[in-house]
């Protein structure tokens, strides 16, 4: 099998916050919500009625309320759309490991799973069929960074993702993650130049949950750091994600489509997110249908050119309702 090899959220968050996330904008179906040109999907539906050839779709907060768990409408809506053989591909930033507790509860495996923020691709065996990895050198300095900012950024934690597994020099948990949880170990400086692949890194800050930290300090301050080749971007409350500058969802999503000779009008993108708002702008600017979940925040839904209705109101499986006929 060739594999493509390019040089080189889900936070935890208590009852309050998550359920203040959650319905942040909570409409009813019946509100025709506008955000710029963005339309509830019951109108917008209708142009793409029967003509979405391949969906790609988030995980955490779109498909998944962060617990590892579908409703029963997602499921059906899911497997009805493997019934019309139209594939169903998860863009996500978790690692692939810790994408098979969702992949497990479906009937079947989807065609592709985008991986990592769009550092991977796998096909539905489980099979990495594009690669990114970041250089040793560029983890060592971005390990040497973390260490000398944490004072600036108390109460966080270097996550960094070797060989699908999670590890961290501090004893952070994931609690809400079952298989993929956080190894902690001395130092990180024992994986570099041993033949490890490193997939990404994660800053997490605890403050951040409770509105106790500015999450444009974080950033600002990443950028002081000189690492350009490396990038960090937002992903749900407290998470920063660390990829390769080169790596997006919407890079994974554009190879994905040549792969199956699908062009993008024909192609369907959902989430939640500010780290889906590539994707999700890449189809809106080529006339495929962009759906925002009712539980995104307004700066997300003005990247596409449909809402959908929250997560707890399974706004999934209502855009996949508008979207195809029953037949």
């Amino acid at each position: 099998m060739k594999i493509e090899r390019i040089g080189f959220q889900n936070p935890y968050v208590n009852k309050t916050v998550e359920n203040k996330r959650i319905n942040y904008i909570n409409k009813s179906v019946n509100d025709s919500v506008s955000f710029g040109n963005s339309k509830d999907i019951s109108i917008v539906g209708k142009r793409f009625l029967d003509s979405i050839k391949v969906i790609f779709s988030d995980i955490d907060g779109t498909i998944s309320p962060y617990s590892d768990l579908m409703s029963e409408k997602t499921l059906k809506a899911i497997n009805f759309i493997h019934n019309k053989k139209v594939p169903f591909v998860m863009t996500t930033a978790r690692c692939y490991t810790d994408s098979l507790p969702i992949i497990e509860q479906l009937g079947h495996k989807p065609e592709y799973t985008i991986a990592l923020q769009g550092g991977g691709v796998y096909n539905k065996e489980g099979q990495p069929i594009l690669i990114n990895t970041i250089f040793d050198n560029s983890g060592k300095k971005l390990v040497k960074w973390f260490r000398e900012t944490q004072k600036e950024i108390k109460n966080s934690h270097l996550i960094m993702y070797f060989n699908d597994t999670a590890y961290a020099e501090s004893g952070v948990k994931f609690p809400w993650k079952v298989r993929c949880q956080v190894n902690q170990i001395d130092s990180f400086d024992k994986f570099f130049n041993n033949n490890n692949r490193l997939q990404k890194a994660i800053v997490y800050n605890v403050d951040e949950l409770h509105g106790g930290y500015n999450s444009q300090a974080m950033l600002d301050l990443f950028k002081k750091s000189g690492i350009n080749e490396l990038e960090m971007k937002t992903s749900g409350r407290g998470f920063y994600e660390i990829q390769n500058r080169w790596v997006s969802k919407d890079k994974a999503l554009d190879f994905l489509l040549r792969r199956l000779n699908i062009e993008p009008k024909h192609a369907m993108a959902i989430g939640d997110s500010s780290n889906d708002i590539e994707m999700l702008d890449f189809l809106r600017k080529r006339n495929g249908l962009s759906i925002a979940m009712g539980n995104a925040d307004d700066a997300v839904k003005e990247h596409t050119n449909a809402v959908t209705s929250s997560i707890d109101e399974d706004g999934f499986s209502y855009a996949i309702e508008h979207l195809f006929s029953k037949k």
